[in-house]
């Protein structure tokens, strides 16, 4: 029986810890400037004339460093707590990312996106971390839920104003987003306090270490397939919709429209369909709708097309992300909770860092067309994993 509207809201809304809003607080204020992520391919091309395949490399770079700083910020958390990685990350990628319109040759930018996307990835982890601390078991999920509101608010924002900035300078861009990843550090720095619980014994958690969790391994398989299919329509995708005639502003609306969907309807989406059944048919919901999404491109044109694109890959995310995170925080403890989340962090910048390579090769060899449909096959692929982890394991709710 669905919940009446007022009590929606209330009920999405309420019994969340002041920490958990102060780290959905950074968040909005961090992602607000990721207009660079949206953008950087066509910068790299357009602006700096690099060709398609060497704009594929260092979006694998960018990918590379990326898994490093997921992998380090989840071992770090672990020794040290999530407010000095949050801290140093934020504040040094901010710094590095107003740096960008200062290198201009191609290795230089390769060795520089590696060591950008470290730092910055390190945060996920750390962060992922921190909301675990502050939740409660019944409210994980719309804990998670409301950091990605915040999230997907800051990438309603920022790709649009990433847009208009764009036909101005592209150096705006970079500057912007340096300028609110400190902000977001210094938040971090004045309004939160480090904690941690005191681990248990090694035996115990060696017993718990990740890499001998096969199933967890196994999902992360999942994991990577579907973030491989999701990123695909934020890395590479703004190529096709110019090769579309679609403008930047378009392009920075359509990016907007995910984010405003995301952070207007989760939520409440989340906070009706906890219990119902287990976070198993949820993923392999998502993975459906992108499946159906990559089916659909080849039949597509024009801005209102791709906004109707845009809507299924919106719910496609939000059926999926939650609850893959609550997962993760289900297979782990406070003893080992940052190395879950960092390699959970780590197959999705597995993606970003093979993405790029695999797209705009494709693209260049067979065309947008086989793309479509090779991530059309990946999608399937996802939907078997889940359901195969979900016939070995026992059902696991949604919250």
């Amino acid at each position: 029986m669905f919940h009446k509207p007022k009590e929606l809201v209330k009920g999405a809304y309420s019994g969340l810890s002041t920490e958990v809003w102060l780290l959905s607080l950074v968040m909005l204020i961090n992602r607000s400037g990721t207009m660079v992520i949206f953008f950087l391919s066509v910068y790299l091309t357009q602006e700096l004339n690099f060709t398609l395949q060497q704009t594929g490399v260092m979006l694998a770079c960018f990918g590379a460093g990326s898994f490093t700083g997921a992998f380090l910020g989840g071992r770090i958390t672990d020794k040290l707590g999530y407010h000095p990685v949050m801290f140093w990350s934020l504040f040094t990628g901010g710094i590095l990312f107003m740096l960008i319109p200062l290198i201009k040759t191609y290795l230089l930018l390769c060795i520089f996106f590696f060591i950008l996307s470290s730092f910055s990835e390190a945060f996920r982890p750390a962060n992922m971390t921190a909301v675990a601390f502050h939740s409660k078991p019944e409210n994980y999920t719309r804990s998670v839920s409301l950091n990605r509101l915040a999230i997907n608010l800051g990438f309603s924002v920022g790709p649009a104003i990433g847009g208009i900035l764009a036909t101005i300078s592209y150096h705006y861009i970079f500057i912007v987003n340096g300028i609110t990843c400190i902000s977001a550090a210094f938040i971090i720095y004045f309004s939160l306090k480090n904690k941690r619980k005191s681990p248990p014994q090694k035996t115990l958690a060696v017993l718990k270490s990740p890499y001998r969790d096969r199933t967890y391994l196994l999902f992360l398989v999942a994991a990577y397939f579907y973030a491989l299919c999701f990123f695909q329509f934020f890395l590479t995708m703004p190529l096709y919709y110019k090769a579309m005639q679609l403008s930047e502003t378009q392009i920075g609306y359509l990016m907007a429209l995910n984010g405003v969907m995301v952070a207007a309807i989760e939520m409440i989406m989340v906070y009706n369909m906890e219990g119902k059944t287990s976070v198993y048919n949820f993923i392999a919901l998502g993975a459906l709708l992108l499946l159906i999404a990559y089916l659909s491109i080849p039949f597509l044109a024009g801005f209102a097309a791709f906004a109707l694109l845009v809507v299924i890959i919106s719910l496609s995310e939000m059926f999926a992300m939650p609850f893959m995170n609550t997962f993760m925080n289900n297979r782990s403890d406070d003893s080992n909770r940052g190395q879950y989340a960092a390699l959970f962090s780590m197959s999705w910048s597995l993606s970003q860092t093979t993405l790029p390579v695999i797209a705009t090769q494709t693209i260049a060899d067979f065309g947008y067309q086989t793309l479509w449909f090779i991530m059309a096959f990946l999608s399937l692929i996802t939907i078997v994993i889940i359901k195969i982890i979900g016939r070995k394991t026992e059902p696991v709710p949604s919250a």
